[in-house]
């Protein structure tokens, strides 16, 4: 209990040198505190803009305000549907590009399964099954070739010759 009224003491010492505008009475012993705010006789800022009424909206004025909003409504919905759709035709490209990829893969399983299919029969010498195995990989390497076709680079431009001086 002493260590509270110690801070209470405490607290008080303190709130007395803090405060340049007390007064202590006699009588009490106690703090009379003065409101610094007491020679202001206008009111705050602040209470005048919460004192002061709003002025009423016009007949107009309210039917130009709803007619934005229902603007603003439409033109959301627009928006909306427009990147509904275009996310639809994205969606549609990317299946057809994936459906054009599985079949060319699939292509290719089966033909790489009929090349094994013509290799596995047992009497096929090894010379035949590696012209078919070098056959099979020149005519991917033909199409890769023939599908870039990239315009030739310009040859690199040549420096010109800058004379070399050598000082002593």
């Amino acid at each position: 209990m002493e260590k509270l009224s110690r801070k209470e003491q405490l607290l008080k010492e303190l709130q007395d040198l803090e405060d340049l505008n007390t007064e202590t009475t006699e009588e009490d012993n106690g703090v009379v505190y003065k409101d610094p705010l007491e020679h202001i006789e206008e009111p705050l800022q602040a209470d005048k803009k919460a004192t002061k009424e709003k002025k009423p909206r016009t007949a107009k004025q309210i039917e130009a305000f709803e007619k934005a909003r229902q603007t603003r409504e439409r033109n959301a919905l627009a928006r909306k549907q427009s990147r509904d759709e275009e996310a639809i035709a994205i969606r549609k490209q990317v299946e057809d590009k994936l459906v054009k990829k599985a079949i060319a893969v699939k292509k290719k399983q089966i033909k790489q399964q009929a090349i094994l299919d013509e290799i596995s029969d047992d009497e096929t010498p090894l010379e035949e099954v590696e012209k078919i195995a070098t056959r099979s990989v020149a005519k991917t390497r033909l199409k890769r070739e023939v599908a870039k076709d990239f315009p030739a680079a310009p040859p690199p431009a040549e420096e010109p010759v800058r004379p070399k001086y050598y000082f002593l």
